[in-house]
């Protein structure tokens, strides 16, 4: 049948093209360490979902398995094998993640059969995002919006403040802000990466979503999306390279994560602990702050994880230099200036 044969042959060609920007749209960015197994792991997930029609159109099974012979009950029994065999290497690279380690998720065994629901529920979700997301966008994308990103992790207890310190960072910036729901699919997508990614890795994170739209004081449009594993900021490139400057300066350890690995977490909560110090009026131990720069040098993390990680022991070195000079406190300043821009502007 040479037209089932071209289609499936598209079909596949189509989702060798996407997937990275699939994996990419349905984990966002996570940790440096596991970049590999995640890759494998949306790559498997989405295979099996063209494997899974196959079963009942073997001339798909026929283009998506090599050398398979032109049998259709040979090409049916295969494609049912690795329907079963998918699931179960998708669990067994779930359960070999980093960050996985000393936390109380199930066995490798557990694990493996977890891949029966984590397979499809991501091969889905990832193919639903890549058909849904370009026709949600296609406004924006006609008007040429570049696209920049954040990259953070937002555990479940903190998403109401992030979202609030956002809206309040870009307001005392001079940029307009409201707070609006995303479209309902988009929302239930999104929930169940939250979901996904709180199994996979052990953690609490976020699944909600929220959408805050808005102008800068010359009408430029910009949206910038909060969800579990990133801020994502939509505009044109003068509207979203400011926004992103703003929320990379202003975004702190007081909310969120901007790493995934269990190391840098533990060295980001430290940093957390000695921010809450000097909020207090406590001076934190210097030659702690200082091992903190140490340490962070053993880490493996990405240029990224590791840029925004120094950024904040930037900011806490300073802040820590300035109390124990008897200076006034410098962010507060800073934002007090900040404060005062828009009205100067006026």
């Amino acid at each position: 049948m040479p037209l089932i044969r071209f289609i499936a042959f598209g079909i596949a060609k189509t989702l060798s093209k996407v997937f990275g920007l699939a994996t990419m749209a349905f984990f966002g960015r996570l940790p440096s360490r596991d970049d590999d197994k995640l890759a494998a792991i949306g790559l498997l997930s989405i295979t099996w979902v063209p494997v899974v029609i196959a079963i009942g159109v073997p001339e798909l099974a026929e283009l998506l398995i090599p050398f398979a012979p032109e049998d259709e009950q040979v090409l049916r029994a295969l494609a049912i094998a690795i329907t079963i065999l998918l699931p179960l290497t998708v669990g067994g690279l779930v359960a070999l993640v980093h960050n996985r380690a000393g936390t109380q998720g199930p066995s490798r065994a557990a694990a493996m059969v977890h891949g029966f629901w984590y397979t499809p529920v991501i091969g889905l979700t990832v193919v639903a995002i890549v058909l849904v997301v370009p026709l949600l966008k296609a406004g924006q994308l006609a008007r040429r919006f570049t696209v920049q990103r954040l990259l953070v992790m937002i555990p479940q207890g903190s998403f109401d403040e992030t979202l609030e310190r956002t809206v309040d960072v870009l307001r005392r910036r001079g940029l307009s802000a409201e707070v609006q729901h995303p479209n309902r699919l988009l929302a239930t997508m999104f929930r169940l990466l939250g979901f996904i990614l709180g199994h996979i890795f052990g953690r609490d994170v976020a699944d909600r979503m929220r959408v805050i739209r808005g102008a800068d004081a010359d009408g430029g449009f910009y949206e910038v999306t909060l969800h579990a594993s990133d801020v994502t900021i939509l505009g044109r490139r003068k509207q979203a390279s400011r926004v992103h400057a703003i929320l990379a300066e202003e975004l702190d350890e007081r909310v969120v994560y901007f790493t995934w690995d269990d190391a840098s977490q533990a060295l980001e909560d430290r940093i957390r602990e000695h921010r809450r110090d000097l909020d207090a009026g406590r001076s934190p131990d210097l030659a702690e702050v200082r091992q903190l720069a140490e340490e962070l040098a053993a880490l493996q993390l990405d240029p990224e994880e590791w840029n925004n990680t120094r950024r904040l022991l930037y900011r806490l070195e300073r802040d820590v230099y300035a109390q124990l000079a008897g200076l006034p406190d410098p962010q507060a300043e800073i934002e007090e200036h900040q404060r005062q821009e828009p009205q100067h502007g006026s």
